[in-house]
């Protein structure tokens, strides 16, 4: 892409695609690093019971997002550890992106427009006056102007990119968030706004036994674009 001058869509998708492809070799990597520490804390956040979760890979997307970008009781990241531990170990493609990824933040969107290259506009509720231009082809194909959704996002550079599980949060969660946020108070959840609203998502399902299911294979699935429904009114106040 030429300094200056609009990008096209075939550029954009030529810069989108490796970089998402990155993310999930990331992610896929990054998640071995959880210990059972990890996974019971954040099913904990998720308010999962007696080891029990969802037989749905998206919620179990959700439950690793949770296990790698959630401090400890320590302040501490297993993201950060991995970066620490194996960033060397990664291929030189992946580095830049595994880099930016630690900075990715969870928040509420609004779908303010398309970008003429590619992807979409979100105006970032809880920061008034922060607008991201996401790249995300699932998101510019089915999302409507006005939709509000939550989700995870960095900095890939030219654009934002997404990852994990896209929510729906309902207009009570949005309204209290939002208020908080203007007022510079601390948001009304237990433990983090991605908890709150996946925990929410994930009491819509019916629950299982825990399975033995493969972690490698299951985190192939953090990069769709999950169409949850939009849960009920569960605060955590």
């Amino acid at each position: 892409m030429t300094e200056g001058t609009t990008p096209s869509r075939e550029e954009i998708l030529a810069c989108y695609r490796p970089i998402r492809a990155s993310i999930q070799a990331v992610l896929t990597e990054a998640v071995k690093q959880c210990k059972k520490l990890d996974f019971d804390r954040a099913a904990k956040h998720l308010d999962l019971i007696d080891q029990e979760q969802p037989d749905d890979d998206a919620a179990f997307a959700m439950l690793c997002d949770i296990a790698l970008f959630e401090p400890n009781q320590r302040g501490r990241r297993v993201v950060d550890g991995f970066l620490d531990k194996r960033f060397g170990a990664l291929p030189s493609p992946d580095r830049d992106v595994a880099h930016k990824l630690a900075s990715a933040f969870f928040s509420m969107f609004c779908v303010a427009g398309w970008h003429e290259a590619g992807g979409v506009w979100l105006d970032d509720l809880l920061k008034p006056g922060r607008r991201i231009w996401l790249m995300d082809e699932g998101l510019e194909a089915s999302a409507s102007e006005g939709l509000v959704i939550a989700m995870r996002v960095f900095d890939a550079g030219p654009f934002y990119a997404g990852f994990g599980i896209v929510v729906h949060p309902d207009a009570e969660a949005v309204t209290l968030c939002v208020e908080a946020a203007s007022h510079g108070r601390p948001l009304p959840v237990r433990h983090s706004l991605a908890a709150a609203l996946y925990g929410d998502a994930i009491a819509e399902v019916s629950l299982i036994p825990i399975s033995s299911a493969d972690v490698t294979a299951v985190l192939a699935t953090m990069n769709d674009r999950a169409a949850l429904p939009s849960p009920k009114s569960k605060r955590r106040i």
